[in-house]
C-alpha cells in the first residue's frame, strides 16, 4: 500500500511524458504540413496580364488542384454555377445528350451526368483524379462535380471549333503559324467571358505547358508544351462511339504532358482508350511541321501537311480512314463545318505566301468561320515564341500577347 502513490506518481510523470511527446510530434508535422502548403502556394499564383488571367500552378498533382482551388476559389465557384449547375445540368443534358443514357437524361440530368462521368472514372490517369480531389478540396466543391465537369464535353458533344496551320511558302518567313477558335455556348454563356484564363503548368511529371481555359477544369482543349508541340481539339460528331474512354478534356491535357513530338502524341491517342469523335490538330514547331489525327472509339485518321504547306480542320472528318463517318450536325452550328472548312481553304489559296500572324488573326476571324459561340481564339507562332489570345469579352482584333517561352521559365 505503501508504494502505491509513489508508483502512481511514476505513472502520471510518463503519461505526462508521452502526451507532451505526442504534442511536440504533432506539431512537427502541423509545421512540415504549413511548410509544405507554403512552398506550394509561393510556386502558385494568379494576377491580371493584358486584360487575362493568369494563373501559375506547380507541384503534385494535388498540389495543383489544391492550388487551383485555393487561389481562383470564388471564379470557379461561378463557373460552376452558371456554366454546370445553370446551364449543364438544368439545360443541355437535357437538349444534346447524344451518346448513351438519353432516357435517363431526360428524367434526372445530374444523376444522369454522374452515372455516365462514374462510368469513364477509370480511364482517367491516377495523378487528374489526384488533381480533381485537390481542386474540389481547395475550392469547396464536391469532388462528384469536378468529375461531372470534366467529362460532361463527351456526354452531350456539343464543341464546334476551326483551326488551320500554314507554314512554307504559305507564310511570309517559312514559319509555321497556327490559327484556331474555341467555339462554346453557341453564343451564350457571356457572363463566363471574363474567366476565360491562360493557366502555366508546370507539373512534377511529364512537360510543362500552357493552357487557355476556364478556371475548375483538370483538362485542356488548346494548349503548348516546353517541347514546341501544340494540342488542340474540334468535336467530330461520329457515327461510332463507346460505351467507356478517356475525356476529351484529359485527352488534350494527356498528350500535352506526356509528347514531345508529332509521333509520340499520335501513337498515345492510338493507345488511349477513346469514347467519341474529335479532331485533333497537332503542331511540332521543332520540325515546322503538324500532323491531324482524327479519332473515334475505334478508327484513327491521319492527315498530314498539304503539299503546299496547309492544314484545315473543322467539325468533320477528312481523313481516308474516317470521311464520312459523321452524323449530321448542321442545325448544331451557326456556321456548319463544311461551309467554316471550305471558308478556310479558300482564304488561304487567297493569301498564300501573304500568311503571317496579322494575316492569321483576320483570316481565323472571317464572317464565315468566326461564329456567335467563338468564345476564345488562340494564334501560335512558336518559332517567336509567341502566342496571341483573344476572347469574347475584348474588341475585335484585340488580341494579348504571350511569351511562351518566358512564362515556363518562371
Amino acid at each position: 500500500m505503501g508504494r502505491g502513490p509513489e508508483y502512481t506518481s511514476k505513472g502520471t510523470s510518463m503519461m505526462r511524458s508521452r502526451r507532451i511527446s505526442g504534442i511536440v510530434f504533432a506539431a512537427a508535422i502541423l509545421a512540415a504540413v504549413l511548410q509544405l502548403t507554403a512552398i506550394s502556394a509561393n510556386a502558385a499564383g494568379v494576377e491580371k496580364v493584358n486584360g487575362l488571367y493568369l494563373v501559375k500552378l506547380e507541384g503534385t498533382p494535388y498540389e495543383m488542384g489544391l492550388q487551383q482551388g485555393t487561389l481562383f476559389k470564388e471564379e470557379i465557384r461561378d463557373v460552376y454555377k452558371i456554366y454546370l449547375n445553370d446551364l449543364i445540368y438544368k439545360k443541355w443534358i437535357k437538349e444534346y445528350a447524344i451518346l448513351k443514357g438519353a432516357q435517363e437524361a431526360y428524367a434526372n440530368p445530374k444523376k444522369s451526368m454522374a452515372k455516365f462521368a462514374k462510368t469513364i472514372e477509370s480511364t482517367i490517369p491516377p495523378e487528374y483524379i489526384e488533381e480533381m480531389k485537390g481542386l474540389a478540396e481547395g475550392s469547396g466543391l464536391t469532388y462528384e462535380d469536378v468529375l461531372n465537369m470534366s467529362a460532361h464535353v463527351d456526354y452531350f458533344a456539343m464543341l464546334m471549333c476551326s483551326t488551320f496551320v500554314a507554314t512554307g511558302k504559305a507564310t511570309t518567313d517559312g514559319k509555321l503559324i497556327q490559327a484556331r477558335n474555341l467555339d462554346w455556348a453557341s453564343g451564350g454563356l457571356k457572363e463566363l467571358d471574363k474567366y476565360s484564363t491562360v493557366f502555366v503548368m508546370k507539373p512534377s511529371k511529364g512537360h510543362s505547358f500552357v493552357s487557355i481555359i476556364y478556371p475548375g477544369i483538370v483538362g485542356a482543349l488548346t494548349a503548348v508544351n516546353d517541347a514546341g508541340l501544340t494540342v488542340e481539339l474540334n468535336f467530330s460528331m461520329a457515327k461510332e462511339n463507346g460505351k467507356i474512354g478517356m475525356p476529351a478534356l484529359i485527352i488534350v491535357r494527356y498528350i500535352a504532358q506526356n509528347a514531345g513530338t508529332l509521333d509520340e502524341a499520335e501513337k498515345l491517342l492510338r493507345e488511349i482508350p477513346r469514347i467519341a469523335g474529335y479532331n485533333i490538330m497537332l503542331t511540332d514547331n521543332k520540325t515546322n511541321d503538324a500532323r491531324l489525327v482524327e479519332i473515334t472509339s475505334k478508327t484513327v485518321g491521319v492527315r498530314n501537311l498539304n503539299p503546299d504547306g496547309t492544314l484545315v480542320t473543322t467539325n468533320h472528318f477528312t481523313t481516308n480512314e474516317l470521311f464520312g463517318q459523321n452524323i449530321e450536325a448542321s442545325q448544331f452550328s451557326q456556321s456548319p463545318s463544311p461551309d467554316r472548312y471550305n471558308r478556310l481553304v479558300e482564304l488561304l489559296k487567297q493569301n498564300y505566301g501573304k500568311i503571317d500572324t496579322k494575316m492569321a488573326m483576320s483570316i481565323i476571324h472571317d464572317d464565315i468561320v468566326k461564329v456567335n459561340g467563338t468564345v476564345q481564339t488562340v494564334v501560335f507562332k512558336l518559332s517567336e515564341d509567341k502566342i496571341w489570345v483573344w476572347t469574347r469579352s475584348r474588341e475585335p482584333g484585340d488580341y494579348a500577347e504571350f511569351n511562351v517561352k518566358e512564362l515556363l521559365a518562371k
